[in-house]
């Protein structure tokens, strides 16, 4: 039977004492039952952890599972840092395309902030644009609804089980607004918990949600802009989007005509964007040449000229709208190196966003010119992070990623993610706010 989630932290000033504590929680561990366990506290007493050179965290909801885990030294469970950890929290903010019903709902529970932030999207969305969008990320039934549960849906379970719901939560104009709320209240509540961001970076809708962050829009105008250019994008023809498992350079006799480049990703990892006809003869003749790619959960061509005649009507809307300098370093995903005070004040920047290629490649090489990234996935999965980690510029060393929701192939309960999550920037030197923490 699965309890509640605790979060389990050691700390030791060098690895022979860190092991040996390590070793002895596992002992303990495994003389506690189900009910011991759920008697520990779920997250750390400030009041009695020293800071010393290295920590180590893990979280579980069971004495089982954590001290195998700790046996083990599960990297994708038991993280350890040292001091030399300590630095560049870059908070990572995904586009459209991997969301499903349920997401956040964990979170929702568990943490006011993100709550309240969350609420405060979503009530703005509903008066201001007629838009509601708890019942399309929240699901009314019960018996189904994660926020009960406190896990995220079996990812088959998501796929299939809610097929109309599938389908709703990934229409233009509703996954748009939903994503950029979802990632801002996030960003905005780890701030409050005690780890802001050192930097940013954003993936298509992305890159608004991480505008809004650093002080580029407020919040009120910020959702203007994406509510209108999503009904924007949902009023074009529709289309389609394929990730190839090549470089551009191999792609050039495939972009062409009405396809054209829209993500770089990789050096091997490349996007293209057009009519959906045309996407669906491309992908054939890709696979006649031996080339893997794969169709993406979206509705309309981002990023490729057949969003161009939206710029004119959003650049409209941006003269109307109080654009600011970032105030935290801010990834362009138009040039893929950091965006300029010019560039985060122009109207045409932000109008042309939509149509012009995602250079991810280049703002992860960015990302590994900082001291010691810590990789902050906001997005459900790792699906930026595990891009950035891929990087041929990445340092051997470096591999530090935090997810704080999980994919949706993932059964694991958002509030043990959570604690995970907050362990490892506890760990990395963030000074977390435990009382704002209220796991079950």
């Amino acid at each position: 039977m699965t309890g509640p989630a605790r979060l389990l932290t050691l700390t030791a000033p060098t690895h022979e004492e860190l092991e040996r504590a390590t070793d002895e929680l596992v002992t303990t561990l495994e003389g506690l039952d189900d009910t011991g366990f759920a008697r520990l506290p779920a997250v750390p007493d400030t009041a009695r952890v020293v800071r010393r050179s290295l920590c180590r965290t893990v979280a579980a909801s069971t004495p089982t599972d954590a001290a195998r885990r700790l046996r083990r030294r599960d990297p994708r469970r038991v993280f350890t840092t040292g001091p030399a950890d300590r630095t560049s929290r870059v908070f990572l903010f995904a586009g459209v395309g991997d969301q499903y019903t349920g997401l956040g709902a964990g979170l929702y529970q568990c943490v006011p902030a993100f709550r309240s932030e969350l609420d405060r999207c979503f009530d703005l969305l509903s008066a201001e644009h007629d838009l509601n969008l708890r019942p399309v990320l929240f699901p009314p039934d019960a018996s189904a609804d994660p926020a009960r549960t406190g896990s995220a849906p079996a990812g088959l379970a998501a796929l299939y089980d809610r097929r109309e719901e599938a389908q709703e939560i990934h229409r233009t104009v509703l996954a748009q607004p939903l994503m950029f709320a979802l990632q801002y209240a996030l960003a905005r509540a780890l701030g409050a918990l005690g780890a802001p961001p050192a930097a940013l970076a954003g993936y298509s809708i992305g890159e608004l949600a991480a505008a809004g962050v650093a002080g580029v829009l407020p919040l009120e105008p910020a959702l203007r802009l994406v509510t209108r250019r999503a009904r924007l994008m949902e009023e074009l023809p529709s289309g389609a989007m394929l990730a190839v498992m090549a470089g551009p350079e191999q792609l050039a006799r495939y972009a062409r005509g009405p396809v054209s480049l829209a993500a770089l990703n990789g050096p091997a990892q490349t996007v293209l964007s057009g009519p959906v006809g045309a996407i669906e003869q491309t992908a054939q003749e890709l696979i006649a040449h031996g080339l893997a790619c794969r169709r993406l959960a979206t509705t309309h061509a981002f990023h490729s000229p057949m969003a161009r005649p939206l710029t004119g009507p959003l650049e409209r809307l941006l003269d109307t709208l109080p654009l600011r300098p970032p105030a935290l370093p801010l990834l362009s995903s138009v040039t893929g190196t950091w965006l300029r005070t010019e560039e985060a004040t122009s109207p045409g920047y932000w109008a042309r966003q939509l149509s012009r290629a995602i250079r991810f490649v280049d703002q992860a090489a960015e990302i590994w010119r900082l001291p010691g990234p810590l990789l902050v996935e906001l997005g459900p999965g790792r699906t930026l992070s595990g891009l950035a980690l891929q990087h041929p510029d990445r340092p051997p060393a470096a591999a530090s990623v935090v997810q704080t929701l999980p994919g949706v192939f993932e059964s694991r309960p958002e509030p043990e993610l959570l604690l995970t999550a907050l362990g490892q920037l506890w760990a990395a030197g963030a000074e977390i706010d435990w009382r704002q923490v209220a796991v079950p």
